[in-house]
């Protein structure tokens, strides 16, 4: 066979190998035996409703720069979670707005790829972002368990 036959041969070979390599995983490879997201693709935001009464429902919206997710309505204990694979170029950023009553946030960070881990908002190593609104504020956690206050309700009008 000669170089101009095999090179082109050699091209498709190249190729196949490389798209076989960016295939769809399943959540048991991406997470490891620790639980820790090991390649970081796919994320969940969760948004969890941790109000101590019914009367008012929580509403959120939320948003990345390519998608509206909708408005959501959480009543108590109530929970809206989103999954997600993350940009390559690190452009990756949803945003949420929150509203219970007369108190509101808006325009607030629940998840932005390449954020550092100095900024304690990070979910690379579980892949899993927890937000939950409560009387004094929202707090976040990347494990369900330990929740740091990020957020004070605004009063009024946005």
């Amino acid at each position: 066979m000669s170089y101009n036959n095999l090179a082109p041969f050699l091209c498709m070979l190249f190729l196949t190998c490389c798209m076989s390599q960016t295939l769809a995983v399943s959540d048991a490879e991406v997470l490891g035996a620790t639980g820790i997201n090991i390649l970081k693709l796919k994320y969940t935001v969760h948004i969890m409703n941790g109000f101590l009464d019914n009367a008012k429902p929580l509403l959120v919206r939320c948003r990345s720069n390519d998608h509206y997710l909708g408005e959501h309505k959480l009543w108590k204990d109530g929970e809206y979670h989103f999954r997600f694979g993350v940009s390559w170029v690190r452009t990756t950023h949803f945003r949420c707005y929150f509203d219970w009553g007369s108190k509101n946030l808006y325009d607030i960070t629940v998840f932005r790829h390449g954020v550092p881990e100095s900024e304690n908002m990070s979910c690379k190593h579980t892949g899993q972002c927890y937000w939950k609104t409560v009387e004094d504020g929202l707090y976040f956690s990347n494990n369900n368990q330990d929740w740091e206050k990020k957020f004070d309700w605004h009063e009024g009008p946005p």
